[in-house]
Order: structure tokens, then C-alpha cells, then sequence
């Protein structure tokens, strides 16, 4: 005679777990503030490791007290402020810091570093800033150089492996291809052309537009620019591709000083208020 009511509580039991199934199977609820979305171990760490070339001013330098300054240390501490984390700015060859991060060796890389497909191949960037390639020449312009499309037969130096070296490249080979001259481009280490060209023994430097800019402006009239800039890319925050959750708490943190004004304030202490990029997208470089 309890047949009935034990299928009945079967019947009830069944559908507790289906129900219970149903619910544990959602996808969780992600953490909706930066400092919230900050993963354990680097919540127990304390520290937010940024990996950094310090040669790239205005984005990265060394002061008299050699105390690193730039847009991406005060953006770096606006961002381990929200996520209640220590920073920690480390300085990292160039051609290291990509191993760096992707090593887990240290969490993220704000370094004047473009984002593009290549390197996305090995790190997932948060895109922050926006800048274009710059032609840079001695005072009076010499050479007569009119721009990118003007180093054909030139000197030109660059910091190699960059994308001011495969735009460079890029045009020898359209130089080549019109029948002029291709430029001499000579690869070097962050900050060392300019001494080159002041010195005469380069006609030109292909840099990114903000360190251009810079140098023309703290060159004491030594420098000047040459045309305009071009192919304008994003910069990223890179990071490696399996910490999607530090990624997401990186984000979470960038978009939080964009919507209070910190991050424009920040950029408009060092006068790059137009390479401002307000969307924190992810990985939007091609």
C-alpha cells in the first residue's frame, strides 16, 4: 500500500537532482570589481609582477635616482591600486620579456609593446593605448627625407624586432620594387640611434610616435620630425594565455581608472591624451 507514495517521493527525489544538475552545470558568476577577480595565487603572492624594458621614455625610464617613471609605471601602480596588490616594475631585456611572461615568470608586460597577430600566437593582450610609427631626422632635415616612403637609399636605424623594424623592411622592399634604393637598416637596443643620428653616422630613425616625439622635444634642437605617422596600432598589456582569470582581473582594473578618470588624468600628465584607447578590448591587434 506505500507503493505509491515511494514513487512519489522517488518522483521528488528525481527532480531535487535534476534540478540540482541543472543548477551546477551553469557557467559561475565572474567576479565584477578588479581587486574581487584577482586569482588566489596572486592574491596570496601580494605583488603584481610587471616585466618592462626601462629605455623607452617617455613609457619607461630610469630618473637621476634611477627610480623607473613613465605612462606605464604610473598605469601599472593606478592598476595594482585596484587590485589591491603591491607592484612590482621589473626591468626585462626586449627580447625577454615575451619569454618572461609567457614563463609565468612574471604576471604581465607593459612595455610600450603593439599587439599584433603575431604575438598573440604566444600572449593574449588588454589594449590600452594607441600609437603610430614615426620618421625622425636630424635638425634641417638634410636628406630631404619626406617621410616612411622616403628612406629609400637612407641610413636608418631602429630598434630591432619591433614594429617600427617590419615596417621599415616593409618599405625597403617597396623601394626595391620601384627601382630605388633600399635603406641600410641597422637593428639596435632601445635608445641607442639617437646618438647615432645626432652624430651623423645615421640620415634617419623609424621610432614609435610618443618616444619621437620626446626625443625631438628634450633634443635640445638636435632632432625633428619627418612627415607623419603611420599604420597607428594598439599597445597592449601582455599576459600569458593560460591565466585567462588574471587576464579578466587586469581588465576588470583598466576599465575601472578609465570610468573614474584616473587613466586619462595619467595621460594627460605625460601629453598622450590622444592615444587614448577607452574599450580595454582584448586582443583587438591584427
Amino acid at each position: 500500500m506505500r507503493l505509491r507514495p515511494a514513487l512519489t517521493t522517488l518522483a521528488v527525489v528525481a527532480a531535487i537532482i535534476a534540478g540540482s544538475a541543472t543548477y551546477s552545470s551553469a557557467a559561475p558568476t565572474r567576479p565584477k570589481t578588479a581587486a574581487a577577480a584577482v586569482p588566489a595565487d596572486v592574491r596570496k603572492a601580494g605583488t603584481l609582477v610587471v616585466a618592462s624594458e626601462i629605455a623607452y621614455p617617455p613609457f619607461e625610464y630610469y630618473d637621476d635616482q634611477k627610480k623607473p617613471q613613465g605612462i606605464d609605471v604610473d598605469l601599472a601602480n593606478a592598476l595594482a591600486d585596484r587590485l589591491h596588490l603591491r607592484l612590482d616594475f621589473r626591468n626585462v631585456a626586449w627580447d625577454d620579456l615575451i619569454p618572461t611572461v609567457a614563463g609565468h615568470k612574471a604576471d604581465a608586460i607593459m612595455s610600450g609593446m603593439t599587439d599584433n597577430a603575431e604575438r598573440q600566437k604566444q600572449l593574449t593582450y588588454i589594449d590600452y593605448l594607441i600609437e603610430g610609427s614615426q620618421v625622425v631626422v636630424a635638425k634641417g632635415n638634410p636628406r630631404q627625407i619626406s617621410g616612411i616612403d622616403g628612406i629609400c637609399g637612407q641610413r636608418v636605424g631602429l630598434q630591432a624586432d619591433t614594429t617600427q623594424d617590419d615596417l621599415a623592411k616593409a618599405q625597403a622592399e617597396l623601394c626595391a620594387a620601384a627601382g630605388r634604393p633600399e635603406p641600410t637598416i641597422t637593428g639596435l637596443g632601445s635608445g641607442e640611434a639617437y646618438p647615432l643620428l645626432k652624430a651623423g653616422k645615421l640620415d634617419a630613425i623609424v621610432d614609435g610616435y610618443t618616444s619621437a616625439a620626446a626625443q625631438v622635444k628634450d633634443g635640445n634642437g638636435a632632432f625633428e620630425l619627418a612627415g607623419v605617422q603611420v599604420e597607428a596600432s594598439p599597445m597592449g598589456i601582455g599576459l600569458a594565455r593560460d591565466r585567462k582569470d588574471l587576464r579578466h582581473a587586469v581588465q576588470l582594473a583598466l576599465r575601472e581608472i578609465i570610468a573614474d578618470g584616473t587613466y586619462l588624468k595619467i595621460l594627460d600628465k605625460w601629453g598622450l591624451r590622444a592615444e587614448a584607447l577607452t574599450t580595454a578590448a582584448i586582443d583587438g591587434g591584427v
